[in-house]
């Protein structure tokens, strides 16, 4: 994998990002843009991107290999969740700080960033694989994330059936089916479903640079304890997993989708649950400001252990 062309693939976004942050400082649009922009990513855009990758499923992997990335992934969240007990306690998190650092070490942004860049890294049979990969996170996030995020605060009784009807899960799901079960789609309908699809990329860059106009950003930079936890969730414990999963994950492109999954920076999600559970917000949006700067170097070097 060359890794200029992955820096080139995230400077992009990048700059698509930066583009969100002025126009949201110059207030050409405004925060009911914002929520508009992401309802209809979560409702249109990525079900598409999603159910349009299930053409590329075939490419990269056989049905098998489908079904152990959903085990994989599974166990790879098991991992994180186990890793968040601990964590916290070793950059000597304050109370009100644990349950955000909890939440960051198990989530990542695997949607909004984690799809783009995949796709671009991997292509479509990629982006099948990440979209598998998802599943189990669209349903602990609202499950153990907000657990995390309210220890102490208030409490929401969670909506189960809203959970498992989540867009995102739903268009998996499907996706999965067509591939195992040989499903025929018109190519009209997947050709819809792609360029829809393609939308998602830029839009989600943009609304996440229109999201940091409310973020402190030179607080967040003076911030080096934030610093060594990205670089630790987001370099050297990516690392270690594929030193340990190249023996035993053989499909390169399996091995290559959790491991840039594994190293995503952190999810917009961690200040939405924040603010709705109590948590420590300020901490959240400078941990997402830090961490998805960052890996405009890490994603990159990740990259390099794919040859």
């Amino acid at each position: 994998m060359n890794p200029l062309i992955v820096i080139e693939q995230l400077l992009l976004l990048m700059l698509i990002m930066l583009l969100g942050y002025i126009v949201a400082r110059m207030k050409l649009l405004d925060e009911h843009a914002e929520m508009n922009f992401a309802t209809f990513i979560n409702y249109v855009s990525v079900p598409a991107l999603i159910l349009s990758s299930a053409d590329g499923a075939g490419i990269t992997g056989s049905k098998m290999d489908s079904i152990w990335v959903l085990v994989v992934s599974s166990a790879s969240y098991a991992f994180f969740a186990f890793l968040a007990l601990g964590l916290p306690k070793l950059f000597r998190a304050k109370p009100d700080e644990v349950g955000v650092l909890q939440f960051v070490t198990v989530f990542a942004n695997n949607g909004f960033m984690g799809l783009p860049v995949v796709q671009a890294i991997f292509g479509s049979g990629g982006l099948f694989y990440a979209a598998i990969f998802n599943i189990p996170n669209n349903i602990l996030v609202y499950s153990l994330g907000v657990y995390f995020i309210s220890k102490g605060k208030r409490t929401h009784a969670i909506d189960l059936r809203k959970l498992l009807l989540n867009p995102a899960i739903l268009s998996a799901i499907l996706a999965l089916l067509i591939f195992l079960f040989e499903i025929p789609v018109p190519s009209l309908i997947m050709k819809t479903a792609a360029s829809l699809g393609n939308i998602t990329s830029p839009l989600a860059m943009f609304i996440i640079g229109m999201s940091m106009v409310r973020i402190d950003i030179w607080s967040a930079m003076k911030d080096l304890r934030l610093y060594l936890f990205s670089i630790l969730r987001m370099l050297v414990i990516p690392a270690l997993m594929w030193f340990v999963l190249r023996n035993v994950i053989s499909n390169t492109v399996i091995l290559g989708v959790l491991i840039i999954i594994a190293g995503m920076p952190g999810p917009a999600m961690a200040v939405t649950l924040s603010t709705l559970y109590g948590g420590n917000t300020s901490l959240a949006t400078r941990y997402i400001f830090i961490s998805t700067f960052l890996s405009v170097l890490t994603i990159p070097l990740l990259s390099l252990l794919f040859g």
